[in-house]
């Protein structure tokens, strides 16, 4: 079983990845934002540009967090279904 911090690094080397391809890159996962939920690690991410400068124009829209399985430590986006899951919950 992954640790949160362990999930937290695994979570922010997939954005990292990912990312890579992007139009805007330059991403952070927002660790006061992240939790956990049946067994997965759930990372909210925006841009470095509205988390450390506040640029509003920055801010990503519809992006969906990364999802770490906290058994296996494999990570993928999660899915529309289960972000308005987690928004009628609350959670984000």
């Amino acid at each position: 079983m992954l640790e949160r911090k362990q999930a937290e690094e695994r979570a922010a080397a997939f954005l990292a990845d990912r990312s890579r391809a992007w139009p805007t890159s330059d991403v952070r996962i927002v660790q006061e934002y992240c939790f956990s939920d049946g067994g997965r690690f759930i990372a909210p991410y925006n841009t470095t540009d509205y988390l450390d400068r506040g640029i509003d124009d920055a801010r990503l829209g519809g992006n969906l967090p990364v999802s770490v399985d906290l058994e296996t430590g494999e990570c993928s986006f999660i899915t529309w279904q289960e972000a308005e899951d987690f928004m009628d919950r609350d959670l984000l």
